[in-house]
């Protein structure tokens, strides 16, 4: 009986550990999986990120450029039908000193 008594605890002793590796299996299993899934979101983000630094370049470089003397002056000739005045032309108004 008792050799009995002992197979059955070793036994009882060897399903508890095929549950716990099998768990432990499982879990390693769902964090490489999850581990994937948040590095390919990472990756996209990065690639959006990159885009987003591209076009605010592209942005500035465009402000730049229409904030250029030359282009509000190109501008204002084209689009407003405006000129630059001659020197006779020009009123200089002096600031009151009160």
């Amino acid at each position: 009986m008792p050799s009995q008594h002992l197979s059955h605890t070793h036994l009882r002793f060897a399903a508890i550990l095929l549950l716990l590796v099998t768990l432990s299996a499982l879990c390693v299993v769902y964090t490489t999986f999850k581990n994937r899934q948040l590095f390919i979101e990472l990756q996209s983000l990065q690639t959006e990120a990159t885009r987003q630094q591209i076009q605010l370049g592209q942005l500035l470089l465009e402000e730049s450029t229409w904030s250029s003397l030359a282009m509000i002056e190109q501008v204002a000739s084209a689009e407003l039908n405006m000129e630059v005045p001659n020197p006779e032309q020009l009123v200089i108004a002096e600031r009151d000193k009160h």
